[in-house]
This record gives structure tokens, C-alpha cells and sequence, in this order.
């Protein structure tokens, strides 16, 4: 398993591989995440779209299918007093009652004409004239034509009675032999005094309109649509299959408890509404019928992943090609470079670029970077060797500095082994930074400077120590915002970062980490310093507490923080003071507060 993966991570870190499969993640994943977004996107809507067209086609034929019951219940009101007065007239003289049985077969023949219903049956007191008619009146005594008995019409008062009865037989005088499904919309007249029915009619509908009803519809989808009576039987369907049928106890259990527009029920979405008459008009929405229509979305996707997956890759390929080909040639004229036992004597190492600078990108802009570092470090050798001559004016300039005169040589030492073992990007970057440590130094002439510059100064003093200890040396500088730009006496920082490092570093504290914070006071400024280092002895602290407390300068101890705790403690430079605490191997806090004193920046 080891031995795996070491193959895997020396396969990995080839800069081609490690470019490739970044090119791979950055291109793939995306892609791979706008595909499941625009599918799971187009796939919510597309599902709404087809919820909603199903649902609305359904309520449209909820209002056509209620529109005709509601015309059914008109025509019967129309009728209820057409009835009565046929009724009360048949008590009275002869010609009266033929008259308003001459109405009455007129308006049923109006409403069958105008409203398209199936019949329209009057049952009439068996002894009243007319009522053996055979057309639209009938006897009471032959309510069993239709299935009905006396007493399922003794309730019904004012209201209709509907019904449902396959194989009605068609009057004789209409067909001999046809008989029709029908929905029947049924009233009646019951004496409460005789305790019978005065006279009862029934409007008959073929369930066959309903039918085409709902097959318009649902012609061109899987959808289905019926109509069910209370107990479960479907009496007209966009499906004749489903005709006769009984629907399940818990199907109508789930459609009188629903509330939401539909429901699930096996395999279907249910979307059910209840008629004028009671009985439910229900739609089925197939699963699959929904989830069809998302098919060629589905498709559509996966082609243009086949499309796009394989032009990817080629261009990745490509690129990452032509981008590693240039880091490989740029590596190996480094690594030629650095194993080059005398850069001096060889001539400078080329990197091939366009004709044209302008057509430089950022490899080029490397390769010519490299080229110059290449002379920048030739030159700096030569610096090393002028600066090697000016060895004692240097020390003059850092006592006078306050910096201790064995910190140039440790540079020096540091930047000809660094010569030595070929790290010369490291003794470039010690003799720059050493440069503008100078720089600034000498600039500055002045005792109050920035606490910007302060800064800058000792960070550049802590990178070249950093470089000088192996960069086992670590710091992080927080300040409040605006305080650098209050002044602090020259060479405040520097002495005692120094002391962190010298006296921080030990066996048993071999990385040091230093933290600068610069926070307001009451009208000043607090500076703390504070080190994780090996710490001072209770003996040397007490000592060197006394002699911060006194404003002592002692040439031979703590010179260097001593020496600044005079320096500001005067007037002109902030009435300033400096406290200091620690612990054995826990760390060193120094704290440095003076006045706030206001500068300008000046070029």
C-alpha cells in the first residue's frame, strides 16, 4: 500500500500532471455542477408546467361538467311549477288541464332540443289523462322503468335526487330496442295527507356526453378523467375501460380528506373536485407522464456533456502543454544554474521567449526575471567584496546605530555560505534586504521618525535574521488604524528584537515567535513586544527592572534596551517609559509607552 502510494505521489509531482488535473477539477466540476443545476432547475419547472397544464385542463371540465348539472337543475325548477299547475288543473275542468298538459309537453320538448338531454320523463297519477302517453308521460306505477321506488322520492321536498342507471330503455315511439346509460336529475311531489306521490319527472343525461366530455380533454396524453359516485362506481370516463368500475375504499378515503390540489396514490397524482350534484370528478396524472416530459431535457444534457467533455480536454491538454513545456525548460536553467560551482566564470543562462516584448505573458516576464537575477547576483558579489573593504566604516555606522557590530558579520557569514552551498536567491534577497536596511537607516537621519518607518525598518532588520537563523524566526506585527503615523525616537524597536532573538534562542526554544502590537493609550502610544524564547532568570530580571526603574545606562549590561529606555524617557521624546516581564523558557513582554507626538510624512 506504501509502495502505492508513493507511486501516486511521485506520478503528482510533475508540474504537468499537478496543472492537468487543476485544469480537470476547475473545468469539470463546474461544468458537472451547471449541468445538476440546469437539470434540477428545468426539471422543477418542467414538473410545475405539467402539474399546472394537467390541473387546469381538469378545473376547465369541472366547469363544463358543472355547467351541466346546473342547466339540469334549472330546467327542473322551470318544471316544478309546470307540474304543480298540471297537477292543481287536474281537479278542475277538463280543457283547463289539457291546455297546461299542452305547455308542459311543449317546454320538455323546448329543453330536450335546447339543452341536448337524453329524455325527460313525468310520472302522473295512474288515473290522470294522459299519463299513459308513452312519450314523456307515464304512469306511477311504472317507476320501475327507471329503477325507482316510491319511497326513494318521499324526502326529496324542493331538492333533486341524482341517480345513476345503465340501460334505460329508449321510449317505443323513439327507438324499440336502444337503452342508455343515463344520469337522471330527479323531483317529486309526496301527499303528506294520502301519504302518495302526486306526480314525480326525471331528466335524463347519457353518460356518453360526459364521456366525450372528458376524452376531448385527455385525447393526446396519458392522463385519465372520470366521474364517480359517492359510494366509488365511475359512470363516464375518458377511458370506456374504466366505465363500471368501483373505486377503492381508501382511494375515496384520500379524496375526502385531501387538501392539497392533488394527492399521490400509487402510481399517480390524484386531482379530484367535487360536482354540484355531490358526486367527484377525478383526474389521474401518471407518473411517468410527468416525469416524461423531462426526458428530452435529460437528453439534451447528456449530449452536450458528450459534445463538450472530449473539446475540453483537448483544449486542457494543449494548454497544459505549452504552459509546462516553458516551466520545465525555465527549471532546468535554474537548476543548471544553481549546481554551477563558479556563477562568475559561466555565461549567463537564456531563456527562449518571443521575437516581440510585447507578447510576453507571465513565464516569459519569469524567464527574463531569472536572466536579470542572474547579473543582479554577479553584481552583488562584487558589492559583497566592496562592502568587505568598507568593513570598519560599517562598524562606526552601527554603533552609532545602536545595532551590534556582530550582526554585519553574521550577514556576510551567512550570504558567502549561502555562495557556497548555490543558494544564491538566498544571498540575493539578504544582500537587498540589507541594502534597504541601510537605505532607510541612513535616510532617516533624523532622532523622531514615523512609527511607519520604525516599522519598516525592523522588519527589514528581522527578515535578514531570519535568513541568518535557518528561518526558525517567526513575527506578526498588529496595529490599531492610524498609529503609524504618530512619531517614535529612532531606533526604538531594533535593540530589542535584537535582545528577543539573542537571548530568546536556546536548545530548548530553537523557533522563536515575536508579536509587535501598537494599540492607544490614554493620549499615547503602547507598544508591546512579547517572545516565546527561553526568558530571563528571576535574578537578571529584578536586575534589569531596577535599571529601567533608575534610567541607568550600563555600557557593559543590557546596553541596548537601557539605552533606549533614557533615550525616550526625555520630554522631547515622549516622556516615555519602558516595563518588561518574564518567565523561564515561557517568553519575554516588553512594553514601550510614550506621548502621542503628531508627524508629517515628507518624500
Amino acid at each position: 500500500m506504501n509502495m502505492i502510494m508513493q507511486q501516486f505521489r511521485r506520478l503528482f509531482s510533475r508540474f504537468r500532471i499537478k496543472l492537468l488535473v487543476a485544469f480537470l477539477l476547475c473545468t469539470l466540476i463546474p461544468l458537472g455542477m451547471v449541468s445538476y443545476v440546469s437539470y434540477t432547475v428545468s426539471r422543477s419547472i418542467a414538473w410545475d408546467k405539467t402539474m399546472e397544464a394537467s390541473i387546469l385542463t381538469a378545473d376547465q371540465l369541472h366547469a363544463q361538467i358543472s355547467a351541466k348539472i346546473r342547466q339540469a337543475e334549472n330546467v327542473a325548477d322551470a318544471l316544478q311549477y309546470n307540474m304543480y299547475t298540471l297537477e292543481s288543473a287536474n281537479e278542475q275542468e277538463l280543457s283547463a288541464y289539457l291546455d297546461t298538459l299542452t305547455l308542459l309537453r311543449k317546454n320538455i320538448s323546448l329543453y330536450l332540443s335546447s339543452f341536448d338531454f337524453y329524455q325527460i320523463y313525468a310520472f302522473l297519477k295512474d288515473e290522470t289523462f294522459g299519463s299513459g302517453e308513452g312519450l314523456y308521460f307515464y304512469p306511477l306505477s311504472q317507476l320501475d322503468l327507471l329503477s325507482v321506488s316510491p319511497e326513494d322520492l318521499q324526502t326529496l321536498g324542493a331538492s333533486s335526487l341524482w341517480l345513476y342507471r345503465p340501460q334505460v330503455q329508449t321510449p317505443f315511439m323513439l327507438s324499440s330496442d336502444k337503452k342508455t346509460d343515463c344520469v337522471i336529475c330527479s323531483r317529486a311531489l309526496f301527499n303528506q295527507g294520502s301519504g302518495q306521490l302526486d306526480y314525480a319527472y326525471f331528466i335524463l343525461m347519457d353518460t356518453a356526453d360526459f364521456s366525450d366530455l372528458l376524452a376531448a380533454s385527455f385525447s393526446n396524453v396519458d392522463t385519465r378523467g372520470y366521474l364517480a359516485m359517492p359510494d366509488g362506481a365511475i359512470i363516464a370516463a375518458s377511458d370506456p375501460e374504466l366505465c363500471g368500475l368501483t373505486l377503492p375504499k381508501a382511494f375515496l378515503q384520500e379524496i375526502k380528506k385531501k387538501q392539497e390540489p392533488y394527492f399521490v396514490y400509487e402510481d399517480s397524482y390524484i386531482h379530484a373536485s367535487i360536482l354540484d350534484n355531490g358526486w367527484y370528478q377525478i383526474t389521474e396524472i401518471p407518473k411517468s407522464y410527468v416525469t416524461g416530459s423531462m426526458a428530452v431535457l435529460l437528453r439534451t444534457i447528456f449530449i452536450m456533456l458528450l459534445i463538450t467533455l472530449p473539446v475540453t480536454l483537448f483544449v486542457i491538454l494543449f494548454i497544459s502543454r505549452s504552459l509546462s513545456v516553458r516551466i520545465h525548460t525555465l527549471s532546468g536553467a535554474m537548476e543548471a544554474f544553481r549546481l554551477n560551482s563558479d556563477p562568475q566564470s559561466c555565461d549567463p543562462l537564456t531563456i527562449p521567449k518571443p521575437a516581440d516584448p510585447s507578447l510576453y505573458d507571465e513565464i516569459d516576464m519569469l524567464g527574463l526575471t531569472f536572466e536579470q537575477m542572474q547579473a543582479a547576483i554577479k553584481r552583488s558579489l562584487d558589492s559583497i567584496l566592496k562592502l568587505s573593504l568598507r568593513e570598519e566604516r560599517l562598524k562606526y555606522q552601527l554603533l552609532q546605530s545602536q545595532i551590534n557590530p556582530h550582526f554585519l558579520y553574521n550577514i556576510l557569514g551567512s550570504i558567502k555560505t549561502c555562495q557556497s552551498l548555490g543558494r544564491l536567491d538566498v544571498a540575493d534577497q539578504m544582500i537587498t534586504d540589507l541594502t534597504r536596511f541601510y537605505r532607510l537607516t541612513l535616510h532617516k537621519s533624523d532622532e523622531l521618525i514615523l512609527l511607519r518607518d520604525e516599522l519598516e525598518i525592523a522588519t527589514l532588520y528581522l527578515n535578514m535574521e531570519k535568513l541568518c537563523h535557518n528561518n526558525n524566526l517567526e513575527w506578526q506585527i498588529d496595529l490599531e488604524d492610524g498609529i503609524e503615523n504618530f512619531l517614535i525616537c529612532r531606533f526604538t524597536l531594533q535593540p530589542i528584537l535584537e535582545n528577543c532573538i539573542l537571548h530568546g534562542i536556546c536548545a530548548q526554544t530553537p523557533n522563536i515567535l515575536i508579536r509587535i502590537s501598537a494599540v492607544y493609550g490614554d493620549d499615547t502610544v503602547r507598544i508591546k513586544i512579547e517572545d516565546n524564547g527561553a526568558g530571563i532568570s528571576p535574578e537578571k530580571l529584578s536586575e534589569l527592572q531596577q535599571s529601567l526603574q533608575d534610567q541607568t545606562v550600563n555600557y557593559e549590561k543590557h546596553f541596548g534596551i537601557c539605552n533606549v529606555n533614557a533615550r525616550i524617557s526625555s520630554a522631547h521624546y515622549g516622556s516615555g517609559q519602558i516595563t518588561i516581564d518574564s518567565r523561564p523558557l515561557k517568553g519575554t513582554c516588553v512594553i514601550i509607552e510614550f506621548s502621542q507626538m503628531e508627524g508629517v510624512e515628507t518624500e
